[in-house]
């Protein structure tokens, strides 16, 4: 999987007559549209797939398990493909359907940022992770919510990201992202982005949908 960059000249990157778009946040259309989250301006970049990945069978299976999750360490090979066999998966993750999944999450995130190995959490959770406001001390995270509420975001140019928690104390969602969708977080780690990073939180849980399963994905590089 090799990711074209869109060709962004004196076209606006946000579609127009779309709202929740911005130079802060963009839609990306394509996979290779992606590619948008290493435009300075832009702190968040979502694609919503055509279709959502049939994994009911096997979320089930996650749903029922009563873990916490997965953390694992990926490598990826010299063709950027991840090594899935060497995880030290638990049988609620011995599904087909759930293993393609990942392994093309995986696959483009590693195209993407161009990382030797990637930070695997799989998180199964009852309640809110991060329910206030915040920037990650990060790079570029992918996000992707496999069931349950997607991950919410605040873009607002009058809050400072590094006032946080406080200067948006109380502020509305601006954004959120939907099941399957992906996500792309710039932190404040990112070069030259010490000022900004995506403004983002937690979604509630609601106790009776059952938990929410999050797949986060975090570039690492060898020293």
């Amino acid at each position: 999987m090799r990711l074209q960059p869109s060709i962004l000249t004196d076209s606006p990157l946000a579609p127009s007559g779309l709202q929740g778009f911005t130079d802060a946040v963009q839609r990306a259309d394509t996979l290779a549209d992606l590619t948008r989250i290493f435009v300075p301006e832009t702190q968040i970049c979502v694609h919503s797939p055509p279709g959502s990945p049939n994994l009911r069978g096997a979320l089930a299976g996650l749903h029922a398990s009563g873990g916490s999750g997965l953390r694992a360490v990926v490598r990826l090979s010299a063709d950027g493909v991840p090594d899935i066999d060497a995880l030290p998966l638990p049988p609620a993750f011995a599904h087909t359907a759930l293993m393609r999944e990942l392994a093309f999450l995986l696959e483009l995130y590693g195209d993407l940022l161009g990382c030797t190995a990637i930070g695997l959490r799989i998180e199964r959770l009852e309640r809110a992770m991060c329910p206030r406001w915040h920037v990650d001390r990060t790079g570029i995270r992918m996000l992707c919510t496999w069931c349950g509420p997607g991950t919410e975001w605040l873009d607002d140019p009058r809050i400072d990201p590094r006032g946080l928690p406080g200067s948006a104390e109380g502020a509305p969602a601006t954004g959120q992202a939907r099941p399957f969708d992906i996500l792309l977080l710039k932190g404040s780690a990112w070069q030259d982005n010490a000022a900004g990073g995506a403004i983002h939180r937690s979604p509630q849980v609601d106790p009776g949908s059952g938990p929410r399963i999050l797949v986060a994905l975090d570039a690492l590089w060898d020293d």
